[in-house]
C-alpha cells in the first residue's frame, strides 16, 4: 500500500511504515522513519530504511487503455526505441515501474553512490558516517546524509556547535543527477534535501552514465573548499558575538521592532502582534540555546530570532518547518535581514 507523497516530507510510505532511517540522537521534524542506534554503516542505515533495493533497466512495449499489448501482425509486441524503463526489484520478489529513461542511461545503485560518497571523505565502508537515508517519490529518488562532524563558534571558550554534512542525492527518474553538497542542513525530507543542495555553497554533479566516477575526484575538491567555508562561516558568527545586546536594552527592542514591523503605520492589531512577538523573544533570550550558553551578544540574538521563527510563531508545526527549509521564503528572508542588522551595529 503506498501513500500519497503530496506531503512535504516528500518520503515513501509503504505498508504504513516509512521508508527511512537515522541516527537516534536526533529525531526529524516529521518523526518519521526508523532510528539507528551505534552503527550507521551503509549496510545498516540502507536496510533499516528500506532502500536496499536494485534498480534495473528494461524496454518499454507499448500497451492499450486497458494495460494490453498492442502486437505487431505477427504476433509480438511493439517495443518503444531508444527508451528504457527504471524497474525497482523490492526484496519479495514484486517489482515498481519507476519511470523512462534514455538508452545512455546507467542505473547507479543507492548502495554505490553512498561508498562514492565514502569515497569522498576518505572513509572506509564499514566506517559509522550515515547519518540519515531515505527514498523520495515513490522509489525515483534517494538521499542521504554523511556526518563530517562539527566545527565550533569559540571566541570565549563557548564552543558553540555547528555540525556539517555530505548530502547525497540519487535520482532513478533519468532526471535527478548524482550529487553530493556540503552542508550545514541534516537532510531528513525532501524538502530539506532541495534546501540543503540549494544553499550548499559548494556542490558537484554527475549524470547517470558510465563516466559517472569522476565526481568523486570532483567532490574531494569541493570537500577542501569547504573548509574555507567553514571557517568564514566561524568568522561571522564571532564577529556577531562581539556585540554586546542586553536583553533590557534599547538596542534588544531596536532590532526586534525593526524586523518585525509590518507596515510604516500601524493597526493596533499590528502593532499588538509586534509586541506579543518582542515579549516571546525575551522569554526566548535567556535560554541554554541563546544567551544563557553564550552570553548577552549578537550572536545570541541572532539564534533567539531563529529560535522564534522556526519553532514558536504562529503557524502549524509543518508550515513552520517547511519555511523554515525553503531558501527563498520569507522566514530565511527574515533570518538574513536579522544577520545584516545585527553585523550593522558594530
Amino acid at each position: 500500500m503506498h501513500y500519497p507523497i503530496g506531503m512535504a516530507h516528500g518520503i515513501e510510505i509503504t505498508n504504513m511504515q516509512a521508508r527511512m532511517a537515522y541516527a537516534d540522537h536526533s529525531i526529524p521534524w516529521h518523526k518519521l522513519g526508523t532510528p539507528v542506534k551505534g552503527l550507521q554503516t551503509i549496510p545498516d542505515m540502507l536496510r533499516a530504511a528500506h532502500a536496499d533495493f536494485d534498480v534495473v533497466t528494461a524496454g518499454v512495449a507499448v500497451v492499450d487503455a486497458e494495460g494490453n499489448f498492442v502486437l505487431n501482425p505477427d504476433g509480438t509486441p511493439i517495443i518503444v526505441k531508444d527508451s528504457r524503463a527504471t524497474i525497482r526489484v523490492n526484496g519479495d520478489g514484486t517489482f515498481n515501474a519507476l519511470s523512462t529513461v534514455g538508452t545512455r542511461y546507467v542505473v547507479q545503485q543507492n548502495r554505490e553512490v553512498l561508498e562514492r560518497a565514502l569515497a569522498v571523505v576518505g572513509a572506509s565502508k564499514g566506517d559509522a558516517l550515515v547519518d540519515t537515508c531515505g527514498v523520495l517519490d515513490e522509489g525515483r529518488e534517494f538521499f542521504a546524509t554523511l556526518d563530517l562532524g562539527a566545527v565550533y563558534v569559540d571566541p570565549n571558550g563557548i564552543n558553540d556547535r555547528i555540525d556539517r554534512y555530505i548530502v547525497v542525492r540519487n535520482g532513478h527518474d533519468g532526471k535527478t543527477p548524482i550529487t553530493f553538497a556540503n552542508t550545514p542542513i541534516r537532510a531528513v525530507c525532501k524538502n530539506t534535501v532541495f534546501t540543503a543542495i540549494q544553499d550548499a555553497s559548494m556542490k558537484v554533479t554527475a549524470r547517470h552514465t558510465k563516466n559517472a566516477d569522476f565526481i568523486v575526484n570532483d567532490a574531494q575538491e569541493v570537500l577542501r573548499l569547504s573548509k574555507s567555508w567553514s571557517h568564514l562561516f566561524t568568522q561571522t558568527a564571532e564577529k556577531m558575538m562581539q556585540i554586546p545586546i542586553d536583553r533590557s536594552s534599547a538596542k534588544f527592542d531596536h532590532i526586534v521592532n525593526t524586523l518585525f514591523t509590518q507596515a510604516k503605520t500601524e493597526s493596533k492589531t499590528q502593532r499588538k502582534n509586534r509586541e506579543l512577538i518582542l515579549e516571546a523573544m525575551k522569554v526566548l533570550y535567556p535560554k541554554k540555546t541563546n544567551a544563557g550558553g553564550v552570553g548577552q551578544n549578537g550572536w545570541a540574538m541572532y539564534n533567539t530570532i531563529a529560535e522564534y521563527l522556526d519553532h514558536y510563531r504562529e503557524a502549524t508545526k509543518d508550515e513552520r518547518a517547511i519555511a523554515s527549509m525553503n531558501t527563498y521564503s520569507w522566514v530565511n528572508k527574515k533570518k538574513t535581514a536579522a544577520q545584516e542588522l545585527i553585523l550593522s551595529m558594530t
